[in-house]
């Protein structure tokens, strides 16, 4: 069953799909854009974002990192949280990690970016959803354009 049969059988079963569901459903299922085994962000794939042209982000967000954990303490770790977001392909915490060196662990929803993030990361931190509780910095680089949300707007003439 292709995913556009997946979509039409659950509309069929339960009536209209909200757009978030839909959006959900597209990228995340294992026939949808992130689900599969192709890693999309790359210079290989169909699009690159920030870090993946350059570590200069990495290597900021790590200054701002190494400052906090001064501040906060131990223990402190850095969750680089993208539950149906997207930690990617590493390339944000690659550079971060060079710079400072902390606990780290990466949410991640597709299976090829939590490949990816398995190269360098230990494999109980490649996550699937967000830990109970942080002690650190969460890093949440491109938030809102992988999100599955409902968002209305209202113009006023």
């Amino acid at each position: 069953m292709t995913l556009l049969d997946r979509i039409v059988s659950m509309i069929r079963a339960g009536g209209p799909m909200p757009f978030e569901r839909f959006m959900e459903v597209s990228l995340y299922e294992p026939e949808g854009f992130f689900g599969g085994e192709t890693l999309r962000s790359e210079k290989g794939g169909d699009f690159l974002t920030s870090p993946e042209v350059s570590p200069l982000l990495g290597e900021t967000l790590a200054a701002y990192v190494a400052h906090e954990r001064e501040r906060i303490g131990g223990p402190f770790q850095v969750v680089d949280v993208d539950v149906d977001v997207g930690a990617g392909s590493g390339s944000l915490l690659r550079p971060l990690l060079d710079a400072v060196h902390v606990d780290v662990s990466a949410v991640e929803a597709s299976p090829a970016a939590r490949q990816a993030l398995r190269q360098f990361l230990p494999d109980n931190h490649v996550l699937t959803d967000l830990p109970e509780s942080i002690r650190g910095v969460i890093v949440a680089n491109e938030l809102i354009d992988n999100l599955p949300m409902a968002l209305a707007l209202r113009l006023s003439s």
